[in-house]
């Protein structure tokens, strides 16, 4: 049979016209240049130039056997051409692709975000450092500090101790160990990076353990109700020479310094401090920032305003985050303390005497602090020695002075309050001077 040739100009079907610029042979090689395809099927094609998939097609990639297949789609609406300029090599393990912002891509590692978290163990009552021994702590079993878990009870490497000093607990940022150490601004070796978890405050011995300075502690000892932690703390910014009253609330171990200055800083010198002079009427305490103070300017006698009036004294406690304390809070937080006796002299300075169990020194019988309370019954009378903040009327305005002075021999104990005091004196019933120990709530988290 012989073959030849038939030339038409087109071909008619009944479902299109073929003609010469639009016919493909299913063999063969094809050049096709701008052309439409609809729902084409391609073996192994090589394609030069661009390629657009309209109407928000899809480039399909089949797997083995073409039943499914992982597909790449434009968005509904793309407000700009974006063109995406693939790396030319392979990434590594775990990498991830990126762009420059500009379109062009590129395997890059992520950064390592950590998530923090607290925990406490169900139903546990108390800080999560447990005093294990005089001079030594351990972490509860069980806790989450800083998202590390603590799966069984781990000790604490122990810092070296001195007698009334503030001590930190580090944290390791990878490890998990934990470190104690004086120092709150720089991590210890073994914690090296890390941050601070946790504290304590260690005295000498002489702590009383019952009513009266009875059974007193022999040796050296951390403060066991000055343990806190981040899920255990006290409410206040600085938690440093601070004590838990029974879980119930916190308060200052010692009197309030005339050096005391509340910043962010633990580089300050904070509210409680062993060795500093007494803030009182004589040795007044700084200004606080918040009230105009520089961290050098100290209270004077304004308009009748004594420099250790109740008011000035409200001020300092208000800039470190704390409060005076309730009369029925002093008389938990100065128990065991000496009862109606009284040191006999200004003592002139922060010392470890006449201490109570909860370990604040100085409790009774030495100078009297000012308490939260204040009374009056409204009439005729006022006073006027406010500072020039105006006018408290009141007939007898009084605030609560307690625990005793120097002088008060029976008078002085847990439950001594005298309310001879307007706001604005800045001496007790007997010329003595007032001075200040602060209290603040109790934080629980986790």
């Amino acid at each position: 049979m012989a073959y030849g040739s038939v030339k038409v100009d087109s071909i008619v079907t009944s479902t299109q016209t073929l003609t010469a610029d639009n016919l493909v042979t299913t063999t063969g090689t094809q050049t096709l240049t701008n052309k439409t395809l609809t729902a084409p099927t391609f073996s192994n094609p090589t394609l030069t130039g661009d390629v657009t998939i309209n109407a928000q097609g899809d480039l399909r990639l089949a797997d083995s056997d073409s039943s499914h297949y992982v597909a790449l789609q434009s968005p509904a609406t793309v407000t700009s051409n974006v063109t995406f300029t693939l790396p030319g090599v392979d990434g590594t393990n775990g990498q991830v692709l990126g762009t420059n912002g500009s379109g062009v891509l590129s395997f890059s590692t992520p950064s390592t975000g950590t998530i923090l978290y607290n925990r406490r163990p169900a139903l546990h009552f108390g800080p999560l450092f447990t005093k294990t021994a005089a001079t030594t702590i351990s972490v509860t079993a069980g806790a989450v500090l800083n998202g590390q878990y603590y799966a069984s009870a781990t000790a604490v490497t122990m810092g070296t101790h001195t007698n009334n000093t503030d001590m930190a607990i580090w944290q390791h940022p990878t490890t998990g160990a934990l470190v104690s150490d004086a120092s709150y601004t720089a991590a210890p070796a073994g914690a090296t990076g890390g941050s601070i978890v946790g504290g304590y405050h260690y005295i000498p011995s002489g702590r009383p353990t019952a009513f009266n300075n009875g059974s007193p502690t022999s040796t050296a000892e951390i403060l066991e109700f000055s343990l806190w932690d981040l899920t255990w703390r006290p409410q206040c910014p600085d938690p440093r020479g601070m004590t838990c009253v029974d879980g119930r609330f916190w308060c200052d171990l010692y009197f309030c310094g005339s050096t005391s200055y509340a910043t962010t800083a633990f580089s300050a010198v904070p509210s409680s401090k062993i060795g500093l002079t007494i803030a009182d009427n004589s040795s007044p305490a700084k200004i606080p920032s918040f009230y105009g103070g520089n961290g050098t300017t100290a209270y004077t006698l304004v308009s009748g305003n004594n420099p250790g009036s109740w008011y000035n004294f409200a001020e300092v406690a208000h800039s470190f985050g704390k409060r005076f304390m309730w009369t029925w809070e002093f008389q938990a937080a100065a128990f065991g303390a000496p009862e109606t006796t009284a040191r006999g002299s200004d003592p002139g300075t922060v010392i470890w005497e006449r201490q109570s169990k909860w370990g604040l020194a100085q409790a009774t019988g030495t100078q009297e602090v000012h308490a939260i309370e204040r009374v009056g019954t409204y009439g005729t009378g006022n006073n006027a020695n406010t500072g020039g903040r105006g006018i408290e009327y009141a007939d007898t305005p009084r605030v609560a002075a307690l625990g005793g002075s120097w002088s008060s021999t029976s008078a002085a104990g847990s439950r001594s309050v005298i309310w001879a005091n307007t706001a604005s004196a800045g001496t007790d019933g007997n010329t003595n001077p007032m001075a200040a120990r602060f209290a603040c709530e109790h934080a629980i988290s986790g």
